[in-house]
């Protein structure tokens, strides 16, 4: 059975907000998007910003209830208006025949993110150090079972991280979750270590990946 998309698993970077609380190419390294493009020449790729995310978030959570059936929709609609307001946020559609089959997004960490706190093995400060601009965290990837099997989750990884100007990428993943694992690895993603879950997380324990992009 192929594995189910989900970096996210409910892990939360700190939010790049607004008072009240990521453009050149790049190359992501594993993820060139010569090695994806066989058989989706009815695929359509578009870019959204936050307020364009939310103005098709309807259809995202189409998607995403048939991805993450386990997950609350009320939930995801809460987390992801505040997300959709920071500064960077950005998605990745995927459309065929105007149907929307895929999506990934996600946004940069801030300077005071407490992204990597308690990671083990513990890393110096020159690998956890944020600026607001260093990493930029892939909150979900969301591919409809039918279109699975031919890329397009890679795909839309290589188009969400392909654009952005930040020096790497990281993603949170369950630790029970191993063909899930492995196939990040297989894209050139790399283990960083694991940290513990916090209030409202679902998991009690990440196993944290990163990914150079430049």
């Amino acid at each position: 059975m192929l594995p189910s998309f989900v970096p996210h698993v409910l892990r939360e970077p700190d939010y790049i907000t607004p008072p009240i609380r990521p453009l050149p190419a790049v190359r992501c390294v594993g993820l060139d998007r010569s090695e994806t493009d066989e058989g989706m020449s009815d695929v359509v790729f578009e870019r959204l910003n936050g307020a364009q995310t939310m103005g098709e978030f309807d259809q995202i959570q189409e998607v995403y209830v048939a991805a993450f059936p386990d997950y609350s929709l009320a939930d995801h609609r809460m987390r992801t208006e505040r997300q959709a307001a920071s500064p960077g946020f950005e998605t990745v559609t995927a459309r065929v025949d105007g149907v929307l089959v895929g999506f990934a997004y996600g946004l940069p960490l801030s300077a005071r993110s407490t992204w990597w706190e308690g990671l083990e093995p513990a890393a110096g400060e020159d690998f956890v150090a944020e600026t607001g601009s260093r990493t930029f965290a892939v909150i979900d990837l969301a591919v409809l079972p039918a279109h699975r099997g031919r890329g397009l989750g890679r795909r839309l990884m290589a188009e969400l991280l392909g654009g952005r100007s930040e020096e790497r990428a990281t993603l949170a993943t369950n630790p029970n979750k191993r063909a899930l694992q492995e196939m990040y690895e297989r894209w050139g993603w790399r283990k960083a270590g694991r940290v513990p879950g916090g209030e409202g997380e679902t998991q009690p324990v990440f196993d944290l990946y990163v990914i150079d992009l430049r």
